[in-house]
Order: C-alpha cells, then structure tokens, then sequence
C-alpha cells in the first residue's frame, strides 16, 4: 500500500467534473482511497481498490484524455 501514497490518478470519465486526483488517505480495512481533485483541492472523492486497479476507470498517473465530440 505505501506506492498508493500521495500517487496520481486519471480518471477515464470525469468525476465531479475533474478528471486529475491525488490519493490523501488510504484505509487498508475498507479497502478504499480517499483523493482529491488536482484542479479543485476542495473535491474529495472516495474509490475502492478494485475501482482503482480497473484501467477501464482509472489510469495511473496523470494522462490526457481527449474527448471525441459527438
């Protein structure tokens, strides 16, 4: 768990309308991340593990992701 420290994270869809996170707090019985938005350091989210580790919804690091307009 101590590589999760202060690691970033991408969201693949945005969430509250931020895509780049942080990881304040991690909580090894719930098994959850507490992190905040990079852009927005009052947006505090909560993700479980198996969320973070599913590339389909996280990415880590920070990476760009371009929209396609419908």
């Amino acid at each position: 768990m101590k590589h999760l420290e202060h690691s970033k994270w991408t969201a693949i869809k945005k969430v509250q309308n931020w895509r780049h996170y942080e990881v304040l707090n991690i909580n090894k019985k719930k098994k959850i991340v507490e992190m905040f938005s990079v852009c927005d350091k009052k947006i505090k989210i909560e993700v479980s593990f198996n969320d973070l580790i599913d590339n389909s919804k996280w990415m880590s690091g920070w990476i760009e992701i371009v929209e396609e307009s419908a």
